[in-house]
C-alpha cells in the first residue's frame, strides 16, 4: 500500500486509511479491518497548538508512505517517537525522529512489522512559549527559527520510554483525559531535547529528501551485520558523495559519526542478547564480532554503564541508556 500525504499531524494519513478501509472513525480512532491489518490508529486533538496521533497496528501488506514538506504548515513541528511502547521487540531500537513540516519524509514498513509510534505536532509558536526566550542552544532555535527545513533523529531515553507507557496505560477520568495527555505529550518533548541538547553544536546545512533517504539507507546498511564494522571506503561508494559530505550529513542527522553510531548499536544489541535472550558473555562478545573479550567487556561498561555479567544480573528493563555523543 502507497500513500502519499502533505500533513504533518498523521490525519491526512487516517483519512486515507478510512477511505481504503470502509470503515469509519469513532473519537478519532480507527479500528483496522481484518483484511487490512489488526489493531489501531488514533488521533487526539491536544488544544489548537498540539495534536497526538497513535499508532498501534500491523499491516498485511508493505506500508510506503510520503509525506510531502507543506508551506502552508511550515510553522509546525513533528516529533515521531518510534518503538517506544514496553512490550516492543528490544531490539527495535526506541528512537525519536523530529523535522520541520517543510521537510520530505518518506517511510516505508514491511508487512507484519508492528508498528508503536507515538506522533505529536506541535506550533511553533507553542515551542516558543514553552522555552526560555534567551535560550541559546544553537539547535533548539535552529528549529523554531523556521530558515530552512531541518530533520534530526535520536534515540530515546528509558525515561521517554516510561512516559510513554503512561500514555498507552492512560486510564484517568475520561473528563481529564486529554488534559493528562497534553502533559505527557509535553514531557516526551522536553525529554526529547534534553538528549538533543548533549549534541556536539555543529552547523545545520540543508537537507533535501534525497540526502535523507541515503543517510537512513546507510543507517541500515550498517546495522544489517553488526559483528561487521563499516567500511567508509564502501559507504562512500553506496553513497554516491564525498566521504565528508557523508559524514557531515550522517552527524547532523544522527548526532554522532558513522562508526560511533555503530558501536551504540551494536553494545545496545549485545545488551538485549544479554538480558532478554539470557546468553552468555562470551557467546555475545563472539557473536558481535569481538576475539578479545575484555575489549568487549570495556566497551559494553562504556556504553551501557556496567560489566556484562553485572548487566546480566541487573533488574533493569532497560539497555543503552549511558551512550557517549
Amino acid at each position: 500500500m502507497h500513500f502519499e500525504s502533505n500533513s504533518t499531524t498523521g490525519t491526512g494519513l487516517l483519512k486515507v486509511l478510512s477511505a481504503v478501509a470502509g470503515s469509519k472513525m469513532v473519537d478519532g480512532k480507527l479500528m483496522l479491518p481484518e483484511n487490512i491489518g489488526q489493531g489501531y490508529v488514533r488521533s487526539i486533538e491536544l488544544g489548537p497548538l498540539m495534536r497526538m496521533t497513535i499508532h498501534r497496528c500491523e499491516f498485511k501488506e508493505d506500508l510506503s508512505l510520503n509525506r510531502i514538506g507543506s508551506l502552508q504548515e511550515k510553522n509546525e513541528i513533528t516529533f515521531s517517537f518510534r518503538n517506544v511502547f514496553s512490550e516492543n521487540d528490544s531490539r527495535l531500537m526506541p528512537s525519536v525522529q523530529v523535522s520541520s513540516s517543510d521537510m520530505d519524509v518518506e517511510v516505508f514498513i514491511a508487512a507484519g512489522t508492528k508498528i508503536n509510534v507515538i506522533l505529536i505536532s506541535v506550533h511553533v509558536d507553542l515551542l516558543k512559549n514553552l522555552l526560555n526566550e534567551n535560550n541559546e542552544n544553537l539547535l533548539l532555535n535552529h528549529m523554531i527559527s523556521g530558515h530552512q527545513p531541518f530533520l534530526y533523529d535520536e534515540i530515546v531515553s528509558p525515561e521517554i520510554r516510561h512516559v510513554a507507557k503512561k500514555i498507552a496505560e492512560a486510564s484517568g477520568p475520561a473528563q481529564l483525559n486529554d488534559f493528562f495527555l497534553k502533559l505527557k505529550a509535553q514531557e516526551m518533548i522536553y525529554l526529547f531535547f534534553v538528549e538533543l541538547t548533549k549534541r556536539e553544536e555543529v552547523v545545520s546545512y540543508p537537507l533535501n529528501a534525497i540526502d535523507v533517504h541515503m543517510m537512513y539507507a546507510i543507517k541500515d546498511k550498517i546495522l544489517q551485520d553488526l559483528s561487521v564494522p563499516p567500511v567508509m571506503e564502501e559507504l562512500v561508494l553506496f553513497s554516491h558523495m564525498s566521504e565528508s559530505k557523508m559524514n557531515r550529513l550522517f552527524k547532523q542527522i544522527f548526532g554522532n559519526s558513522i562508526f560511533n553510531y555503530y558501536q551504540r548499536s551494536r553494545m545496545d544489541e549485545a545488551a538485549y542478547l544479554i538480558k532478554d535472550q539470557r546468553l552468555s558473555v562470551s557467546e555475545v562478545g563472539y557473536r558481535m564480532g569481538f576475539t578479545n573479550l575484555s575489549h568487549f567487556t570495556r566497551l559494553f561498561e562504556k556504553h551501557i554503564g556496567l560489566k556484562p555479567k553485572k548487566y546480566s544480573n541487573s533488574s533493569s528493563s532497560f539497555h543503552g541508556t549511558h551512550y557517549s555523543h
